[in-house]
């Protein structure tokens, strides 16, 4: 059967009920040497030259001495890597220096590196400072000039946002992340702000992932100023066990969230919504699936990725084997893909296709107006492990 369904197909076949919706203080920063100069549009769709150009960056490998930066040449078939001594997570491009990608330790981790995509080496190392660890993820300045790194506070538990200089990767700055467990951090498109997922879970390096505050934790999503710290807002769910993990912003604001359930802390075996949406000046909305797919899912989404033209939301949940696709919207399900063990998500620069990984080498293209799978562009690479995150760059 036919796993990637057109919405009309999809409403025929998948008829079932369907999961009820669910609804510090910073130091003045000033204005500062950190500040910013006039932003960039960090949306400008890219030239259709550059798909001739196109790599998929993804963290890979299954063991210390094989961790690297990977990345896929599409139109060549082919495959390179750096190692990088470290398992990676999540990848970030510089807007203005697009040569410059940076991958993140996986948490709680203390190291960074920076790829040279013209050279294919890796040109700079980073690390944590004292009393500090890696969240996994971060996003540039819309001029550039800065790296935004999700970290925490050891001693405290506090999430934290560090600010590093782009050149020398040295930190000059940081502030709150206003939770616990900062994640995923992307720039909206106005330059200046920034949305955090902070997950709610407390981790310490001593005790690994280990979740130290199941009873307690708490979700949210922020709103930053990047100039000086301040929070702008902050959103939460009213489901006190479902952690904010992974996000994306499409070009009007619109935020897509990847949500991740503690079982283990629930009194219940209730579903728990995993996907949802957050527009200005608007409660979180939750997207709802068929019970059915709602199980198979096993309360986690890894990863989410948006499509701006045809304003579809892409999420993959690797422990259900599923990508699902929603509409930004009308928040309907437009239908889901079959993939063992997916969790790289990005969209082509030709904005043809979402592109689907998994931790067996395997590469999907699916197309983003049809959400059918183009089998002449699969691709695999067994002597690979891809991790969770991709990054399309040109």
């Amino acid at each position: 059967m036919n796993k990637n369904l057109s919405r009309r197909l999809f409403n025929k076949k998948l008829i079932h009920s369907s999961i009820a919706g669910v609804a510090a203080t910073v130091p003045a920063l000033g204005h500062s040497a950190w500040e910013f100069t006039s932003p960039l549009d960090w949306f400008k769709k890219q030239d259709n030259d550059a798909v001739n150009n196109e790599r998929w960056l993804s963290a890979q490998g299954r063991n210390k001495d094989q961790y690297s930066i990977g990345w896929i040449s599409p139109s060549e078939k082919d495959y390179s890597k750096a190692l990088s001594s470290f398992r990676g997570h999540g990848l970030c491009q510089n807007p203005v220096k697009p040569n410059h990608v940076v991958m993140f330790s996986r948490r709680p981790g203390t190291h960074g590196v920076r790829l040279n995509s013209e050279t294919n080496e890796i040109d700079a190392t980073f690390h944590s400072a004292d009393d500090r660890y890696m969240q996994g993820h971060g996003c540039y300045s819309a001029d550039g000039k800065f790296l935004f790194c999700t970290e925490s506070s050891i001693s405290s538990g506090e999430g934290k946002i560090t600010v590093r200089d782009s050149k020398t990767l040295k930190l000059v700055n940081e502030f709150n992340s206003y939770g616990i467990g900062p994640h995923e951090i992307k720039l909206m498109p106005d330059g200046q702000t920034l949305v955090v997922a902070n997950g709610g879970l407390l981790t310490h390096p001593d005790t690994g992932r280990k979740i130290l505050n199941l009873d307690t934790m708490r979700a949210s999503l922020s709103y930053i100023d990047s100039r000086n710290g301040e929070l702008v807002s902050e959103h939460f769910l009213s489901h006190s066990k479902a952690s904010i993990r992974h996000i994306d912003v499409a070009a009007d604001g619109t935020v897509a969230i990847a949500l991740q359930v503690q079982r283990e802390a629930m009194d219940n075996n209730n579903l728990v919504p995993l996907a949802a949406i957050h527009k200005q000046g608007e409660p979180l909305q939750i997207l709802n699936a068929p019970e059915a797919l709602m199980v198979k899912l096993n309360d986690y989404m890894g990863s989410v990725a948006i499509h701006n033209d045809t304003r579809l939301a892409a999420f993959t949940s690797p422990k259900g084997d599923l990508a699902m696709f929603w509409h930004l919207d009308d928040l309907s399900l437009q239908g889901y893909h079959v993939f063992h063990d997916v969790c790289g998500l990005t969209v082509s620069q030709d904005k043809k296709y979402f592109v689907l990984s998994n931790s067996a080498g395997k590469i999907r293209q699916i197309n983003a107006r049809t959400l059918k799978i183009d089998k002449q562009k699969s691709l695999s690479f067994p002597d690979t492990s891809w991790d969770n995150h991709m990054l399309s760059i040109s």
